[in-house]
């Protein structure tokens, strides 16, 4: 998941950084990349919009977005989570 996610901050305008360890990742918004100021209101938006397409994700702190998935994982899950973020990411970019 990681490395999908990893370019996001070059195809999204709101995403500032990704990162963590393991499953456990973290996608920040931002309004503005070079300036990094934090961007809750489209946390909250993103986490809505993943949730009326079917994935749970979370909120932590004021401005990013948790992905915490179980260990049992497939690959394809996977995928269709980042597929959903990505979707999400690009309506809200429109």
């Amino acid at each position: 998941m990681k490395a999908r996610l990893s370019d996001f901050p070059a195809r999204f305008p709101n995403v500032g950084d990704v990162r963590g360890l393991g499953l456990m990742i973290g996608i920040e918004l931002v309004k503005d990349q070079a300036t990094k100021e934090r961007a809750p209101e489209l946390r909250d938006r993103l986490v809505q919009m993943c949730f009326e397409r079917g994935l749970l994700v979370l909120g932590a702190g004021p401005n990013t977005l948790r992905l915490s998935p179980p260990l049992v994982l497939t690959v394809e899950q996977a995928d269709c989570a980042v597929d959903i973020i990505a979707a999400c990411l690009r309506a809200i970019a429109a």
